[in-house]
């Protein structure tokens, strides 16, 4: 009775143990189909996202590169201001105030108003979002403070206030952040509200209704983390493989004249250049190192998903041009520039055009700038924003096609100006006052279309031929 007893429950536990290896290799199968992706459209995204993100770019090269290809290509030296006032002289007032402003924009003042835009852009990319605080100084000028998601207080729990966010009716109305950092030793948590006015939220919504903001790495965190640990087994597959090992068979005691060790084993050793004479029925194999074969084919295409993943072409992503022609790479740097455009001017729309207005307002309070019959709202209009120009992949055929495009009225001189970062005010002035100088010093210069031809010849003897 009781051998049946316990072979009957022995038998479930069997059966259990098999139904849950089936069901963990079907899950397998599935894939993430039976973990989902939480919804973060509604609630705060959860830190240990935001945390391997950070781990990964610190310790990971590939991680590394597309961080700071992401921010090379998207903000570069910078996005730049480019005023269309008609009044040359308020136009130069305004940048002189501009620029002079833009080197002690920082509150903590490490960086000037490019390095902030730079650093918005990478913590945008690692931890998806960050929060800009626009702060009064003492002479009553802008100062701008960037704060990482965690300054956020999630933890107020109230009907309008969603992940640290208030709301009035669909509108941001306030943030609740830490004083200080809240993992700072020696000092509690204790957040304030801040009025929506004073806080900018930059990241990217991917979904109507999001709050908050998820790294641009979540696609391929796990694909990173999985293709960092399979490099590693094979450094230490390969590193295994090179403790080339000998194993002497002897009927002798005494093999090879080694000497006995501690625990009684023979041990003996091979030096470069040696020559060992083996006693009478001695024989010696050398182990099989393991080969790491198929070990470049794989990287590859772990490094193309990952690439994929992240909106990036491969060769940015890998630094590997041995496989890219120059057609490839020409069809995927122009895939690449409609990201980088869409990423340029939604910076501008979240962060560059708030702070400008909120600068513009307090510099009229001050009285370093005139006010316009429009108010601020009339500097806003006759504002545009120069994001860094991509670089020209052959820059002769694309020079020579915007020429083209100009003389047929396709395009205008400062529409192709603009698409290479540039003012078109700013760059007839630069010529005349080039020209100016070079008629005054009697040089002719090659470059020079009044004087010379493309030929080289001069200009009045095209015209009489």
């Amino acid at each position: 009775m009781f051998k049946w007893l316990f072979q009957r429950r022995s038998d479930e536990r069997m059966h259990s143990v098999r139904s849950d290896a089936d069901l963990a290799r079907d899950r397998r199968n599935v894939g993430l189909w039976n973990n989902p992706v939480p919804d973060y459209s509604r609630v705060a995204p959860n830190p240990l996202l935001r945390n391997q993100a950070r781990y990964l770019v610190a310790n990971n090269a590939v991680a590394a590169r597309a961080a700071q290809a992401f921010v090379d290509n998207v903000i570069g030296p910078g996005i730049t201001l480019l005023p269309k006032i008609r009044d040359s002289a308020l136009k130069d007032l305004l940048l002189r105030r501009w620029n002079r402003w833009a080197d002690i924009s920082d509150t903590d003042g490490l960086l000037n108003w490019y390095g902030q835009q730079a650093l918005a852009a990478r913590s945008m990319f690692v931890e998806g979002e960050v929060f800009v605080r626009l702060l009064t100084g003492n002479d009553g000028m802008l100062q701008v403070q960037l704060l990482p998601p965690e300054f956020v207080d999630t933890t107020i729990t109230r009907d309008n206030v969603i992940a640290g966010i208030e709301f009035e009716g669909s509108r941001r109305s306030a943030f609740y952040m830490y004083e200080w950092h809240p993992a700072q030793p020696g000092r509690l948590p204790r957040s304030i509200r801040i009025p929506a006015s004073e806080m900018l939220h930059i990241f990217r919504p991917k979904t109507p209704g999001q709050l908050r903001g998820v790294t641009e790495m979540l696609a391929i965190l796990g694909r990173l983390n999985d293709m960092d640990q399979f490099d590693r087994a094979t450094i230490v597959k390969q590193k295994t493989g090179a403790l080339l090992t000998a194993f002497i068979t002897t009927p002798n005691e005494n093999p090879l004249g080694a000497a006995r060790a501690e625990d009684g084993a023979w041990t003996a050793s091979l030096e470069p250049g040696t020559v060992q004479r083996l006693s009478p029925g001695e024989s010696m194999e050398f182990s099989d190192p393991p080969e790491t074969a198929g070990y470049s084919d794989f990287a590859k295409t772990q490094l193309r998903l990952i690439a994929s993943g992240l909106g990036l072409p491969y060769n940015v992503v890998s630094g590997d041009l041995s496989d890219t022609s120059y057609s490839s790479a020409r069809v995927g740097l122009i895939e690449f520039r409609k990201y980088i455009d869409a990423m340029q001017w939604q910076f501008i729309h979240m962060l560059c055009r708030p702070v400008f207005q909120r600068w513009v307002e307090l510099e009229v309070l001050r009285g370093t700038l005139p006010p316009m019959d429009g108010g601020v709202q009339e500097y806003m209009e006759y504002i545009s924003w120069a994001p860094p120009a991509m670089q020209m992949t052959d820059p002769q055929r694309e020079v020579d096609a915007m020429v083209r495009a100009i003389r047929a009225g396709l395009m205008s001189r400062e529409m192709a100006l603009a698409s290479l970062g540039y003012d078109l005010a700013e760059v007839d002035a630069q010529i005349a006052t080039g020209n100016t100088a070079a008629d005054a010093a009697g040089i002719v210069l090659d470059s020079d279309p009044r004087k010379v031809t493309q030929q080289g010849n001069p200009a009045s003897i095209s015209g009489n031929s």
